[in-house]
């Protein structure tokens, strides 16, 4: 069964029945804050003025565009399909080998662990568009966006990360975060290396590593802000997110968000047959394949108080 998000915390279905089997530490911030505002800068500066200058002086390369295709849509499904329909909201189940493939590539988005990701997602809902929300809307288009990976993060509970810290799997992706990204890094750098030497192997780094790293960061921070400014409410009207079927052009379906809100654990953001939605086209593959079972819909009851409720 799927439920709409609540106001309260405790009645959410994300969060755990029953206290964890072992204790749970405080996640407010994974490293100080000064670290990620550096990161954060380091990398924008880099996408931003390094790749087109290294483009203007070296030029890319056949192989560096489909590098940097191939990891944008690896990438990105690693967040879409990994971190949030399978990890955050448990909208289908996998062989842990499968979990796996997917939290790696979601790290090599650079949008932090499973586990953190995760936590912070669960507590979106839990609390939309109030204080403890940590892309609060209502504090504006930049806030929503990106500045919330500064913020204090006074709210953030261990409450919210008490499931995930059950899996074993999220935890190992945790405690090796750090090798994953990097690893992210050198992939692109190898196979151009490979191809010519250093130089092609700058090259690929720069526009299949750094670059296709921060257009999938803002592409994803588009479902946090976008989503919750801009856009239809067709299914509900209970919080501020919206479904922009732009948005899920660059996020393999994400953009869906007003549906997503409205039924959290379905494993379809977008519905119907015609929409956008790469993410759930893959998870209904691996069911067909066998690598992925429990597909979680939403009951026709439910969507018939849906309807109800918007006087239809």
């Amino acid at each position: 069964m799927i439920h709409p998000s609540e106001d309260s915390p405790a009645s959410d279905p994300l969060l755990p029945l029953s206290e964890p089997a072992v204790p749970i530490t405080g996640l407010r911030r994974t490293y100080p804050r000064y670290v990620t505002m550096l990161l954060f800068g380091l990398v924008t500066c880099s996408a931003m003025i390094g790749v087109p200058l290294f483009g203007f002086f070296y030029g890319y390369t056949w192989l560096d565009w489909t590098m940097f295709g191939l990891l944008y849509v690896a990438t990105g499904l690693g967040i879409t399909v990994g971190y949030h329909r399978l990890i955050s909201h448990r909208s289908f189940t996998c062989p842990d080998w499968v979990k796996v493939c997917f939290l790696i590539a979601g790290g090599w988005a650079l949008q932090n662990s499973a586990l953190k990701w995760g936590a912070d997602h669960i507590r979106h809902h839990a609390a939309c568009d109030q204080d403890a929300d940590p892309y609060n809307a209502k504090l504006g288009f930049w806030h929503s966006h990106c500045g919330w990976l500064w913020s204090d993060q006074r709210h953030a509970d261990p409450k919210y990360a008490a499931r995930l810290r059950q899996d074993p799997i999220v935890v190992w992706q945790h405690q090796h975060y750090v090798p994953i990204v990097l690893s992210g890094l050198a992939f692109p750098f190898v196979v151009g290396w490979l191809y010519g030497g250093w130089m092609a192997g700058m090259s690929c780094f720069m526009l299949a590593g750094v670059g296709r790293m921060f257009a999938v960061l803002n592409s994803t921070f588009c479902i946090n802000s976008v989503c919750h400014l801009w856009g239809r409410q067709p299914h509900s009207q209970a919080d501020s997110s919206r479904d922009s079927w732009l948005v899920s052009l660059l996020t393999f379906g994400e953009g869906y968000h007003n549906y997503h809100h409205t039924h959290q654990t379905d494993y379809r953001n977008g519905p119907r047959w015609y929409n956008f939605d790469p993410s759930k086209w893959l998870i209904y593959t691996l069911s067909l394949l066998g690598l992925a079972s429990s597909l979680r819909t939403a009951s026709g009851g439910e969507r018939g108080q849906e309807l109800i409720a918007n006087g239809r």
